[in-house]
This record gives structure tokens, C-alpha cells and sequence, in this order.
């Protein structure tokens, strides 16, 4: 399984590259920051996506350097290191026209290997499960 999945993650990752010159994992943050209603501390987001707060951390400052995200601190909590990362206009327009690419790469590779009726049934299950 973890074979398969890390073959369709590549194939993706392929796809965004050759379009946008951005990895998927770029696109992993915005789309959390999407999902998360375009405003959240970075633990959350790492916690969106399963992945240890270090690597998010790295991605972020990626992300900033780019214009995408930005980070807001908050002066008046009580821990001075609380940070909000939002996403940016910019961020939010790439995070749109990705998830094109995105979306097109999964059907791409769904649909080469299942008919309608495997899909229908693997989104119920998906469904069932989420």
C-alpha cells in the first residue's frame, strides 16, 4: 500500500513541477492553509497534514520568502513566540489554478486504472472512512 501511495505522491508531484516548478509538498501547506479557512498556527497545519512541526516549519519559510503565506505574531499572547500563518492573495490565486493541476493528475491516474463503477466505489469508502 505504502508502494502504491508513494508512487501516485511522485506522480503528482511530477505533474506540479512540470506546470508550476512547485512541489507537492508546497502544495500540501496551501491546501491545508485552504482547508483550515486561510488562517492557522503552524501546529495545525502540521497536524492537517501529519507531519512533524520541523518540516512544516522549513515549508513555510519557503512559503514567505515567496509571497504565499504570510506570518502574523501575536503581540498581545501571553507566549510571545504565537504565530499565525495566513494565506496571502497571491497565495490564495496559486492555491486556485494548482488545484487544477492537482485535481487533473489524480483523474489522470484514477482513470487509467479503474472503471466508473471501482471509483464510485472507492469514494464511498473513502467517504465512510473520513
Amino acid at each position: 500500500m505504502q508502494a502504491v501511495v508513494g508512487e501516485l505522491e511522485r506522480a503528482i508531484d511530477d505533474e506540479l513541477r512540470a506546470e508550476w516548478d512547485i512541489p507537492l509538498g508546497w502544495f500540501d501547506v496551501l491546501a491545508s492553509l485552504q482547508r483550515l479557512g486561510g488562517l492557522a498556527r503552524p501546529h495545525d497545519v502540521a497536524a492537517d497534514l501529519r507531519l512533524p512541526p520541523s518540516s512544516v516549519s522549513r515549508r513555510l519559510d519557503r512559503l514567505e520568502e515567496e509571497g504565499w503565506v504570510a506570518r502574523h505574531r501575536h503581540v498581545d499572547a501571553a507566549d510571545l513566540r504565537a504565530v499565525d500563518v495566513e494565506l496571502t492573495r497571491t497565495g490564495r490565486r496559486l492555491w486556485r489554478e494548482m488545484n487544477v493541476t492537482y485535481r487533473r493528475a489524480l483523474q489522470s491516474l484514477f482513470s487509467v486504472k479503474l472503471d466508473d463503477a471501482e471509483i464510485a466505489a472507492l469514494r464511498a469508502v473513502i467517504e465512510k472512512l473520513a
